[in-house]
This record gives structure tokens, C-alpha cells and sequence, in this order.
């Protein structure tokens, strides 16, 4: 396998217990795992777990301050342990502008945890 096929394009970021952020999924708040340029990694339980992969949902995001209102699609569930998963969901028909606020966020965000060592 080339090295070039399992390199990622889009380096998620880390925002696992950060109060900054917020996020309701289906109008229901879960715990917010990862951000990244095109979708987000969500906490679910099994007593939650009642998306499926391809479900489409609205997202309501809150970032330092910032509110985002996106379309969201299941792309996978995985488990992390017995009881818990991570829920990846894909931004979809993403309009210019949301998009251009959230993609600058997004890098001011990486900038800030490439700094801070």
C-alpha cells in the first residue's frame, strides 16, 4: 500500500473537555470529541446510540463564542470501549460563507495548539 493512499487529508484537532465548545446533534447535547475542516467526532453511549451511518441531522455548534448551524451525515460509529462510541459526522451543503468562517476558525485553532508546547 503507497504511503500516499492512508495519509490523512485533514488533521483533526483535540477538543475533548473543552468548555469553548458546545454542540447539539438533533436538537440532543453530546459530548464533542474532535473538530476538523469538514465534519466533527461526537462521544455516544449505548444507552444513546440511536443514529445510524448516512443519517442526515442538523448540527448546532458553539465555538468560543461563535455559533454554527450546520447539516450533518453519519459517516461512521466506532467503538472506543464496552460501553462508549465515536460518532463521525461529515458537514454537508456547507453554504460559502458558514464554510469560509468555519475553515478560518478551524486553522486558528491548529495554530494554537501548535503553539502551545
Amino acid at each position: 500500500m503507497d504511503l500516499q493512499e492512508i495519509k490523512r487529508k485533514y488533521f483533526r484537532i483535540n477538543i475533548k473537555g473543552n468548555d469553548a465548545f458546545s454542540i447539539k446533534v438533533n436538537n440532543v447535547p453530546h459530548e464533542l470529541i474532535e473538530i476538523g475542516d469538514t465534519g466533527i467526532g461526537i462521544k455516544l453511549t449505548s444507552e444513546d446510540i440511536f443514529y445510524t451511518v448516512e443519517d442526515k441531522l442538523p448540527i448546532e455548534l458553539k465555538a468560543e463564542n461563535q455559533v454554527y448551524n450546520f447539516q450533518g451525515k453519519v459517516v461512521h460509529i466506532t467503538p472506543t470501549g464496552p460501553e462508549d462510541f465515536l460518532c463521525g459526522i461529515e458537514f454537508i451543503n456547507v453554504d460559502k460563507d458558514t464554510q469560509t468562517k468555519w475553515m478560518n476558525f478551524v486553522q486558528s485553532s491548529r495554530e494554537k495548539v501548535f503553539k502551545e508546547e
